[in-house]
């Protein structure tokens, strides 16, 4: 199940360059082991809800508590137990989660009122929860707070109305797991691994925007897939894979002649704004020969198998003009697809698709680094 940059969902059996985006809701989803396509809608006000469809049948979940709002990704489907979960948490109170458990289940006008708690987690009202995981008694959920992203391990005791949700060791940041950004999905495999993409793109962690002020020196556009394995006070990062390790720096060289600077006022205003990385922009992202094996931002998980986890990655890559060469530079977006081997935990370089049709977030740039008149080209990402 693809899900692009407005939040538009569709199911496809597969892709290729043409596949586009035709179902027009804002909708999270998953298809169960029997061929059920579900996907779930939220609204917000008095009481909080969910609707929930199921091959198109819509049922209401009312969540009887004011303040709620949704976690980021909301939807979780249990493969390993034939199990749905929905989530959400208060915007007021401490650590007050609300999960449904059996929410393929629900006819409709279902009403819940006692949320579950999640005992020995201390944060911030502010922190906002962007995915969960939950399989069993296990749960994973993933939290940011003051622009730092965790991940907590628990237990999970009780039923939709009585969860209990007692954390196990303290939570991890990304940083403490060897990468950055922001936890962006999560699954609890079939092998018995957890694995968890990180996402770092744009100004460090602004998450849709890659070049937004005059004064940025360092881009990201970077992410990786990490394997994790339970232990008695937490879990521990076994491996990880994609993840683009150090930088590397480009200037914009060479003066623009004035014909160049007066052929039309966009090209002045871009010519301008580029004089300021002549000493150098840092990039925190992959080599275009390394495109294949390293994310630009694993988004979602779309397909789970056996030995393959299947990732949507979306992304961008730069490159600054050099006015010596009359190369103009260029501003380069990425959306794919991509196999992720568990056997050799690696991309399947041969797995990679690009999509033409799909955006799975927003990319820009504040200024025309593409611009192109006559006898100057627009760079090509392999001139890289």
């Amino acid at each position: 199940m693809l899900t692009n940059s407005n939040g538009y969902t569709d199911f496809v059996n597969s892709v290729d360059s043409t596949t586009s985006i035709s179902t027009q809701s804002v909708r999270l989803g998953a298809e169960d082991i029997n061929g059920t396509q579900f996907t779930a809608t939220t609204a917000s006000g008095s009481t909080f809800g969910f609707t929930l469809f199921g091959n198109d049948n819509p049922a209401t979940i009312v969540i009887d508590k004011s303040n709620l709002t949704r976690i980021t990704d909301y939807f979780y489907y249990d493969t390993l137990n034939d199990s749905l979960w929905l989530g959400a948490y208060s915007t007021t109170d401490e650590n007050c989660i609300f999960f449904i458990k059996n929410a393929k289940e629900i006819t409709d006008e279902t009403h819940y009122s006692t949320p579950c708690t999640l005992s020995g987690l201390s944060i911030y009202p502010n922190a906002q929860y962007t995915a969960f995981a939950a399989s069993g008694t296990e749960l994973y959920i993933a939290y940011t707070n003051d622009g730092t992203s965790y991940l907590q391990r628990a237990k999970i005791e009780g039923q939709n109305d009585s969860f209990t949700i007692t954390t196990i060791g303290n939570p991890q940041s990304t940083q403490d797991m060897g990468v950055d950004g922001q936890i962006t999905d999560i699954v609890i495999h079939y092998d018995g691994y957890v694995y968890v993409l990180v996402s770092q793109n744009g100004e460090k962690y602004v998450t849709d925007a890659y070049l937004t002020n005059e004064s940025t020196n360092t881009l990201y556009s970077r992410g990786a897939i990490l394997r994790l394995y339970s232990t008695s006070n937490g879990f521990k990062v076994s491996a990880k894979t994609g993840w683009t390790e150090s930088a590397r720096t480009i200037y914009t060289k060479g003066t623009a002649p004035t014909n160049l600077i007066n052929s039309s006022t966009t090209n002045k205003t871009a010519i301008e704004f580029l004089k300021n990385f002549k000493s150098g922009v840092s990039l925190y992202i992959p080599n275009y020969s390394q495109r294949n094996s390293h994310f630009y931002g694993p988004r979602r998980f779309v397909a789970i198998k056996p030995k393959e986890l299947t990732i949507a990655d979306s992304g961008a890559n730069l490159m600054l003009p050099d006015y010596d060469k009359q190369k103009t530079g260029g501003f380069f977006k990425h959306n794919r697809i991509i196999n992720v081997d568990l056997y050799k935990f690696a991309i399947d370089s041969n797995s990679v698709v690009d999509l033409n049709s799909i955006s799975f977030v927003a990319a820009s740039i504040n200024t025309t680094i593409g611009f192109s008149t006559d006898s100057y080209t627009g760079a090509k990402e392999e001139d890289e």
